[in-house]
């Protein structure tokens, strides 16, 4: 399994006006089958705050991963999937991530956690039986907001980007994805 051994230097996290740190990855050792768990800073209901939400992955102060979610449970929802990438059947990109954050701190790299919270609005919303009013948040429009924003300062998409750059994941990633899912 071929860890990262040259880093570029990408958009340091010092740069970004909007965010605030919400946790730290750390490497499980306490007897759960995922391989990754986070230290949240102590931030109360913004945790659990079922806004939408923006979150940079951030390693060494460079942001490797710009992501955006609206899950129910907030960016501890969010970040669930990462933590338990290597267990049950995980997406490629769950799995893809949640190897890469791994490798980083196999090698003693911090591993940040980094959001921006979409700000909620009241707006009509059509069902099947009409409108409601309901809270909204434009976190897809905000993601790519901060995607654009990154690929005009670099001139490339975040390292861990892979779907929005159109990039492969590596080939161990792949085959480790596929032995996982019981497909090789």
């Amino acid at each position: 399994m071929p860890f990262s051994t040259i880093t570029k230097l990408t958009m340091n996290i010092k740069q970004v006006q909007t965010a605030q740190k919400v946790g730290t990855f750390v490497i499980n050792n306490k007897g759960s089958k995922a391989r990754l768990r986070v230290i949240w800073e102590d931030l109360g209901e913004v945790l659990k705050d079922n806004a939408g939400r923006v979150y940079l992955l951030v390693v060494n102060d460079q942001i490797k991963k710009i992501g955006g979610s609206v899950s129910k449970g907030g960016i501890k929802s969010t970040m669930s999937f990462y933590e338990s990438g290597n267990c049950g059947r995980p997406s490629i990109r769950s799995f893809g991530i949640q190897q890469l954050i791994f490798e980083e701190l196999v090698l003693d790299n911090k591993v940040e956690i980094f959001m921006i919270t979409s700000e909620q609005v009241i707006a009509p919303v059509k069902g099947l039986f009409g409108n409601e009013e309901i809270p909204i948040s434009a976190f897809k429009e905000m993601e790519e907001k901060c995607i654009e924003d990154y690929v005009k300062v670099e001139g490339t998409f975040p390292e861990w980007n892979y779907q929005e750059a159109g990039r492969p994941w590596e080939e161990y990633i792949q085959e480790s994805h596929a032995q996982l899912l019981g497909k090789k």
